[in-house]
């Protein structure tokens, strides 16, 4: 990640975990692995030419935040998701992060607001997905900082939200410009301290991309029904 964060390396095994991550949710945005494909360990491991405890470890993180399934005595799965279960995670989330930017209009301090600055200038400067995602990821979090609840922090947190991030972006047919400006505009709000248009926008921001994101699974499940 960039922009607060500049200077700081993730550790490798974080690193390395979190691309492999990231490429797994590339593979299924790509249609590699469909909803009901199996993942299995050792041939990733092998793909990637790295040894099986990150790609297993991965594969647990996916699993917790609810993209894969872990079946006993069988394996690991993409999840065969209803767009009733994808409507529900995001208009959770979208809920969730309303009521945060709504707080952190109220709340958010001149550093908070020069941390997101940053962020955003970030996102001008680096044109690459995964750089976009994880930039992405930080101005939430910054939100959800900025908010000042600590209980509503735990939630996103335990919750993992952010981390659909990366498939949404891989799916959407927004342009990178597009989402970066959605993302300045959150920011106008804030710093204009206009509370409802805040959260408002928040919540369209994120319920626009659940609604992409159950459309893509719906076409994926179609397509495996017709192969």
């Amino acid at each position: 990640m960039r922009g607060s964060t500049a200077g700081r390396r993730l550790p490798a095994k974080e690193t390395l975990r979190s691309n492999i991550k990231d490429y797994i949710q590339q593979q299924i945005a790509e249609g590699v692995y469909r909803p009901g494909d199996r993942i299995v360990e050792t041939r990733l491991a092998k793909e990637l030419n790295v040894s099986q405890a990150p790609v297993r470890e991965a594969m647990l993180e996916l699993a917790t935040m609810g993209l894969l399934e872990e079946r006993p005595y069988s394996g690991t799965y993409v999840r065969n998701f209803s767009i009733e279960e994808i409507e529900d995670i995001f208009l959770t989330r979208a809920f969730i992060e309303e009521h945060a930017a709504k707080c952190a209009a109220k709340r958010v301090t001149e550093e908070q607001l020069a941390r997101m600055e940053a962020v955003l200038d970030e996102m001008d400067r680096n044109r690459e997905l995964r750089d976009f995602v994880h930039l992405d990821m930080e101005f939430h979090t910054l939100v959800m900082d900025a908010a000042g609840s600590p209980a509503l922090k735990r939630a996103w947190t335990l919750l993992r939200m952010s981390e659909w991030t990366y498939l949404c972006a891989a799916i959407t047919a927004f342009s990178l410009d597009e989402m970066i400006a959605q993302h300045r505009k959150i920011y106008q709000y804030l710093k204009a301290r206009e509370e409802d248009s805040a959260g408002a926008y928040m919540f369209l921001h994120l319920k626009g991309f659940g609604d992409e994101l159950a459309r893509y699974f719906a076409q994926q499940q179609a397509q495996a029904e017709d192969s």
